[in-house]
This record gives C-alpha cells, structure tokens and sequence, in this order.
C-alpha cells in the first residue's frame, strides 16, 4: 500500500474513530499534552495544557496549564493552575482552579472545596454551588436554574427560569427568572439521573443569604415575598410583560439570548479545539499538506470545494436509493437471507462513510482553514509561535467561531471557509505520488 494511501487510510480511521468517542486560554501554550487515559492520578503532575477525554474524566492530580475537557462526567478533584473549559453532561469541580471555568453542559456542580481564581461562566441545565465553594470574581450562567450556596466575591449575572441564593455575594445580583406559578418541573437533558434535581421556578434569597451590593430582577411577576434577606443595596424589580413565552425566541431577553450565543459559540469552539488537537495526534502531516494546499491553489479549492460538497450529497442520496433497490429486488426473488445480509453489510457501510464525509465537511473543512488563518495571523503579529502546533489553532479557531456568530457574514463565511477546506482536500487526494528519484547504477 502506498504512502499515500495508508495516510488516507489513517484520515478515516481517525474520522471514525471521532464519531465513536464524540459527545452530540492560552497560558504558557507551547504545546499541548493530551492524555490518552481518562484519568489524572493523585500525584501526577503535567507541566503543559492538556486535553483529555473519556466516559468519566477525572482529575486528582495537577495540571500547570489549561484544561480542555469532554466527557459523559468530568470531575476535578486536583488542581489547574490554568482554565477550564469543558463539555459534558456533568461537571464537578471540588479542586482548585487558578484561572476561570467555562463549561457548556448538563450540570455544573461547585463542591465543598472548590476556589475558582477568576469566573465561573456556565451555558446549561444546571448550576449548583455548594456552601463552602468560592468563586473569587464573577458568576454568569444561561441555563433553567442556579442555586448557590457557596461564596462569590463580585457580580451574579443569571438568565434562567429559577434562582435560590442561600450563600454570599460579594456585589450586584442581576438576574432574569421565571414566575413562581409555573408549577411545571422540566425534563433534564441529556438524559441526566440524579446529578442536579430541578428545583421550582422562581427566585428565591434564604435567610442565611448575604447581598452586599443590590439585587436587580426581571420576572412577569413581583416576588419580594421570597426575598427573606435583604440585600445591602436597592431591589429593582422589572417586569416582563405577562404575554411573554418561556422558549420564544422572539421575547427572550438580552442577557438570556447572549447566554444562548455564548452557548453555542463555547461548544463550538471547544469542538473544534478537540477536533483539532485529535488532528495534530494522529494525522499531523496530512494536516500539514491539506493546508499547503489550501494556501497554494486557494481559488481551485473553492471551486472544487463547492464541486465536491454538492456532488457527495447527491452520490449520497444515489447510493442510498440503489443499495434500497438492491435489497428489494433480492427479496423479490425469495433470496431473504441474501437480502438481509446486503442490506446489513451495505447499509453500515454506507452509513460509516456517510458520517466520516459529513464530519469532513461540518469539521475537518473547518479546521484545515482555521490552521490556515491562525498560521497566518501569527506570521504576521507574532512570529514566535507561528510555527507552534497550538496556537494557531487556538486562534484561528477561536476567530472562525466569533465571525461565524455574525448574522448573515456569518453563514457566508461558513459557506466559504467549508468549500476551501474540501476543496483543499481533494485536490491533496487527487494529487499524483511522486515516483521515487532512480537509483544510480
């Protein structure tokens, strides 16, 4: 098998291999550990960023950097003396964080003894402080409900249907909650047992709650009777006209909808970072000359790119129709154990290979330009580190995901930067080895 061949070969290895173990900032960012193990024993310390990622991530001993994090449960139990960004169904953090937290998630659980250095910025279901947590600047979250109970030594800014504060803040409170009267609990997403039980909607301040700045909310309805501390400041009430329909998209909020962006642009970025640090580990050099080709023949990319996405879609659909064809034709002819079998086989082939040129064009596209504009970028404000593996990544990653949130621009830019990746690629699958130089006699 040829050179060529097997670095393909080892592309959609790696593609499928995505697909399986898929879910649905920079510091001293030189490089990146990534730890195949879904676990960081007590003990252990890693003098790097790492990215890790497993059923149930654990964390017990120390990481010098930032943590990158995807799991079914992720626990930090240990120390980062870098940030956290995360995504999984849920988050625990009983350890110490020196810089912030930023997970997009089911639920977000501060434990008896966290200290986060900086911000806790949660997109969600779910966030739940215990007494004894500590959040040493800000707390923001878009999610149903916040519960806190531990300490946060400035602002709370909350979008979300309940709020219950039992713990102290160090500042203002601003928070838009839902009414009371809606008796109705929701399902937790993701298929959530047990991690954070929904409390009712509303807002809610305990006795033992501690407001030193003021506590401004916005609700259908006033609800100073469950205010049983009264905050240091003014209470602001605003009210949110009564017509309004939790989950229309037309009456949310500007904090609310800044929550619901910022959820969608932290999972995206995250996925792209994961994504592409997994291409860095696997394929670093197929990565390396999609990208020469990207920066080489940019114009036939994009043409063959536009080429390429349209025409798979559709070889796709053509695929489908006749493998179904195939099978029923067999079946007409009574052959049922030959039928069953193409269409077991054929159907799961199809189906892998579907999924490996949907990823390619939704992320691998992606990820080839956004290597190319970080590269370029660094090139020309930060030579240094225009050769390191990471920080293009970081950057252009991070750039791709800010832009692509642009309404209208946004999409166009989509369109742009998909086409010039595939086409980047085919022209790299279409290129001719080289014959090896003849040996002289």
């Amino acid at each position: 098998m040829s050179k060529k061949r097997k670095a393909w070969l080892r592309a959609v290895l790696a593609a499928a291999l995505l697909l399986v173990v898929a879910f649905g900032l920079v510091g001293s960012a030189y490089a990146i550990e990534i730890v195949e193990d879904d676990t960081i024993p007590a003990g252990q310390v890693v003098d790097d960023d790492v990215f890790i990622a497993g059923d149930s991530v654990l964390i017990d001993g120390t990481v010098s950097g930032n943590l990158f994090a995807v799991g079914s449960s992720v626990t930090l139990n240990g120390t980062v003396n870098g940030s956290i960004f995360a995504v999984g169904q849920t988050i625990t953090i009983n350890g110490y964080v020196g810089g912030s937290v930023y997970v997009a998630g089911g639920s977000l659980i501060l434990g008896s003894r966290s200290t986060i250095n900086r911000n806790a910025i949660f997109a969600g279901f779910a966030l739940k402080s215990t007494s004894g947590s500590t959040v040493n600047r800000d707390l923001l979250a878009a999610s149903y409900q916040v519960v806190h109970s531990g300490v946060v030594y400035r602002d709370v800014t909350v979008a979300v249907a309940a709020l219950e504060i039992n713990g102290r803040v160090g500042g203002d409170v601003t928070a838009e909650v839902g009414t009371p009267t809606d008796a109705r609990l929701p399902i937790p997403p993701f298929g959530l047992t047990g991690a954070v039980s929904p409390v009712a909607p509303g807002l809610r301040v305990g006795d033992d709650a501690t407001i030193s700045g003021g506590l401004e909310y916005t609700s259908p309805v006033e609800q100073s009777d469950e205010i049983r501390s009264e905050p240091a400041g003014d209470i602001v009430y605003k009210e949110t006209p009564a017509e309004r329909i939790p989950g229309d998209a037309s009456h949310v909020s500007a904090i609310a909808k800044f929550g619901y962006w910022l959820l969608g642009r932290l999972r995206d970025f995250i996925t792209l970072l994961v994504l592409g640090a997994l291409a860095l580990w696997l394929i670093p050099k197929l990565l390396r000359r999609t990208m020469d080709k990207a920066i080489s023949e940019p114009l036939p990319a994009a043409g063959w790119g536009f080429v390429v996405t349209i025409l798979g879609y559709v070889a796709a659909a053509l695929a489908a129709a006749v493998l179904l064809a195939l099978v029923i034709f067999l079946s007409i002819l009574t052959l049922g154990g030959l039928a069953d079998a193409v269409a077991g086989i054929g159907f799961s082939s199809f189906g892998l290979a579907l999924a490996v040129f949907v990823l390619l064009v939704h992320f691998g596209s992606k990820l080839v330009v956004a290597f190319v504009g970080g590269e370029w970028i660094l090139q020309k404000i930060w030579p240094k580190q225009a050769d390191s593996k990471l920080w293009p990544l970081v950057l252009g990653a991070f750039l791709y995901v800010l832009l692509r949130g642009i309404p209208v621009l946004g999409w166009f830019l989509g369109v742009a930067v998909t086409i010039t990746g595939m086409g980047a690629m085919w022209l790299l699958l279409r290129e001719k080895p080289k014959k090896p130089a003849a040996k002289k006699a």
